[in-house]
């Protein structure tokens, strides 16, 4: 428990660092984590060099699709080269399942395109929630992951008495999803209500936003809860297939980049979307 309370604590204060930090540094270490996630992954599904090599120039080639078109009008040449990216990525995995015929099959090969694809897509979206609505509003995604997490924890630990889904996750309990959805609408009204403040607001005029609030943090807090569940159980049943216990080793005490991630890029997509659906 020592040290994994201890790896958090550094973990938190590398991530504060990255945000405190210019924007590049931001994009640069998204990147850095989706390529390591994508290695983490191969190992766990034992792809091969090719398989591999395939899977991470997919990977860059849709990751400079997505900032190409991010940082452009959205219009024309950018959405082209967009669209392009992702067919490019998954020609050249149609492309392996010939190279590699009788070498590996192309269920194999294809799964590894289509985990290359998640990974790629989900975790940019943290990135472009930051990049058009802000750090705070990025800041939902993580504390939707993590107060889940720690909730359905402790609240499973002290109430939990029926199994969830016992043959992917044996230990997590419906007492413990509720908790852990319940947590997240807590984190999130606390984020909701931190920001503001910091941002000015006075006592007068978060009295009158408080309804606000409240029915944000309802809205976020029950999709990041169930999203973050989700994709925890996600990668749990990849865990099990793959006969591993954790996709790496670098955080002590809590797995790789992926165990880490594996809720906050299921969150992601979805926090993006409620953000410019309500800008609409």
């Amino acid at each position: 428990m020592k040290t994994r309370i201890l790896t958090a604590i550094v973990s938190l204060a590398v991530f504060v660092g990255v945000l405190a930090a210019p924007p590049v540094v931001f994009t640069i270490a998204i990147a850095a984590v989706i390529l390591i996630m994508l290695y983490e992954c191969y190992i766990a599904t034992k792809a091969d060099l090719a398989m591999k090599i395939i899977g991470f120039a997919s990977a860059v080639c849709m990751m400079s699709g997505i900032y190409i078109f991010s940082v452009s009008n959205h219009e024309g040449l950018p959405m082209i080269l967009l669209a392009a990216s992702f067919m490019l990525a998954i020609m050249l995995h149609m492309v392996l399942t010939v190279a590699e015929h009788g070498k590996k099959s192309y269920k194999e090969i294809l799964a590894n395109g289509f985990l290359t694809m998640y990974i790629v897509i989900s975790s940019s979206c943290i990135w472009l929630t930051k990049e058009n609505f802000g750090i705070s509003k990025m800041l939902l995604i993580f504390v939707c992951a993590w107060s889940t997490d720690t909730f359905a924890y402790f609240i499973g630990s002290l109430f939990g008495k029926h199994k969830l889904i016992p043959h992917v996750s044996p230990k997590k309990t419906v007492e413990g999803a509720i908790g852990g959805i319940v947590g997240a609408v807590l984190g999130c009204f606390a984020l909701l209500i931190v920001s503001e403040m910091i941002n000015g607001m006075s006592w007068s005029s978060f009295v009158g936003w408080l309804p606000f609030f409240i029915i944000s943090a309802v809205i976020f807090g029950v999709a990041g809860g169930v999203c973050s569940q989700l994709g925890d159980l996600v990668a749990s049943a990849v865990k099990r297939d793959t006969g591993i216990k954790d996709f790496g080793w670098i955080f002590p005490g809590h797995g790789g980049f992926m165990d880490r991630f594996d809720s906050v890029i299921f969150i992601a997509p979805l926090i993006l979307a409620i953000m410019a659906v309500c800008q609409l």
